[in-house]
């Protein structure tokens, strides 16, 4: 048997301090995600005052006040399009001739979320495909 000191034995049994802080962040994301759902299927744009309103909600506090940060804020909205997309993704399909044609479908729920675009998270960028045509792509940014 080894010994192990008291001090060691206690720190190894104590809980993470940091899980309860990660299951609170992981509920208020999903609160804010919920209420961002509600204005995308609406057909509402998804901009950053409402944005801020939903993390102001969700957090108990502002961004300024250190409640939550905009990486945060947009991991809120991507969950918000995956719970649309797996919400209405069956009829969008069922209505979509083809999965190329379900693409201009999806692009409009990206275009709700126009805070993505504004922010420079995202950027429409002009570059080549597989078969060397010309194309407009999307650029995830860096968040710095």
């Amino acid at each position: 048997m080894t010994p192990i000191s008291v001090s060691v034995a206690a720190a190894a049994a104590a809980p993470l301090s940091d899980a309860p802080d990660s299951v609170t962040k992981a509920g208020a994301i999903a609160s804010a995600a919920q209420y961002l759902l509600l204005h995308l299927e609406r057909g509402q744009s998804v901009d950053v005052p409402m944005l801020r309103t939903a993390m102001e909600n969700a957090f108990g506090a502002s961004d300024a006040d250190g409640g939550w940060d905009w990486k945060t804020a947009y991991d809120a909205c991507e969950t918000a399009t995956v719970l649309f997309v797996r919400k209405f993704g069956p009829a969008l399909r069922a209505r979509a001739a083809s999965p190329a044609a379900m693409l201009p479908m999806l692009a409009k729920i990206v275009g709700l979320l126009k805070v993505w675009l504004s922010a420079g998270s995202l950027m429409v960028v002009e570059g080549f495909d597989e078969q060397r045509r010309p194309r407009e792509f999307v650029q995830v940014c860096d968040a710095e």
